[in-house]
């Protein structure tokens, strides 16, 4: 685990290490007021002096039962230490890990993304830093303390108010248009926001809008995040139309335009992204509003505008008799929606348009209740 600022050069974490005359075997925020999570790179801090910031959304684990604790290293497995993730115990080849040092006494694990690091960005950082930048608390800005790889980089507008505040801005604009503002991190409670897509995945629920996620592994509790999409998801597009999870083989495929992506964990699947044409849809249907797999009978709907799809996941094709109409087969249910959600194990479906929700019970097909995103949802 490569660690970024501190007084180490991005030398790795070193586990287990010692500080204050404690052993860790994983990254701390002992020590600090901030809150930032650290390691030392050597086996003793308290005499190196030598530390850096851990990447921990790198490590952060999806899935599994540890609401996205980052890996310990080294754990034990049946009696084994592993020194990183592994497969171990699991016949479909997905790395895991545990997320404490005893997986046999703790029960605690995750999935591991598969994500590499970008020289580009890690030298952008200390470039900033070079500049004058401190870290930034805004997890969408390329100055934040954690690292996160991305393929769709882009300037956020804290990090471009930062350099302005140090240097002032352009005097000299010029005739043409004015300059495009950064990506601007969004919160939950501030804004009434309109959810890009919304997924059970591995267990959690995901909450996406623009290139972020909040997620909770619990329905009442309020979201963590804001988290980049990328975190665990790197080559999907900074705007994301819709998502679900294929339960049967543990998939998640990624709407965005007129193509989708499919992944396994975190690693995307050979071949994708695929044009919507493949899974059976017109070429007519450029851009997907909401997808999701019903429990009741292990299909996925596919909505756009007034119209829905049904795709059977083990034949991979659509099913005949389709597109039909929202209103003649989901009463109450209104056109053009943001998202749809099966909440695995609950017999109800959610089905979100901007600020408000609908809740149907999936046996009697009826709508039950009507509510608002913000205070039902996201603890606001």
């Amino acid at each position: 685990l490569f660690t970024m600022g501190g007084n180490s050069d991005g030398k790795p974490c070193k586990f287990p290490f010692n500080f204050q005359g404690t052993s860790y075997n994983s990254c701390t925020t002992e020590g600090r007021t901030d809150g930032y999570r650290w390691c030392s790179t050597t086996e003793d801090y308290d005499r190196d002096k030598k530390f850096g910031f851990c990447p921990e959304t790198a490590m952060s684990t999806v899935g599994g039962n540890s609401e996205g604790e980052p890996c310990t290293f080294p754990f034990t497995f049946l009696g084994n230490k592993y020194e990183s993730c592994t497969s171990s115990g699991r016949q479909d080849g997905k790395m895991w890990c545990s997320t404490t040092s005893n997986y046999d006494d703790d029960r605690k694990w995750g999935f591991c993304p598969d994500q590499g690091y970008s020289l580009f960005l890690v030298a952008a950082h200390e470039f900033g830093h070079a500049m004058g930048l401190e870290h930034s608390e805004d997890p969408g800005a390329l100055m934040a303390p954690i690292y996160t790889y991305t393929k769709h980089f882009r300037l956020s507008q804290d990090d471009v108010q930062g350099i302005q505040e140090l240097y002032g801005g352009s005097t000299d604009v010029g005739p043409g248009p004015s300059p495009t503002l950064g990506p601007v991190t969004p919160e939950l409670c501030t804004k009434d926001i309109v959810f890009d897509a919304i997924a059970q995945i591995r267990g959690e629920i995901f909450f996406f809008k623009d290139r972020f996620i909040w997620r909770t592994a619990n329905q009442r509790g309020r979201p963590t995040g804001p988290l980049l999409v990328a975190t665990f998801w790197a080559e999907v597009p900074e705007k994301i139309d819709a998502v679900y999870e294929a339960p049967q083989e543990e998939k998640t495929v990624f709407f965005s335009g007129n193509e989708y992506w499919v992944y396994s964990a975190s690693t995307l699947e050979r071949g994708y992204p695929k044009r919507l044409t493949s899974l059976g849809l017109p070429p007519d249907v450029q851009q997907v509003n909401a997808a999701f797999n019903w429990s009741k009978n292990k299909k996925t709907y596919i909505f756009v505008g007034d119209k829905f799809w049904r795709y059977n996941e083990v034949k991979k094709k659509m099913d005949p008799g389709f597109p039909k109409l929202i209103a003649d087969a989901w009463n109450g249910v209104p056109d053009s929606l943001d998202a749809v959600l099966d909440v695995s194990g609950t017999g109800f479906s959610y089905f979100f348009k901007d600020w408000y929700y609908l809740k149907l019970e999936d046996q009697s097909l009826k709508i039950v209740k009507v509510g608002n995103v913000k205070s039902d949802w996201l603890g606001c």
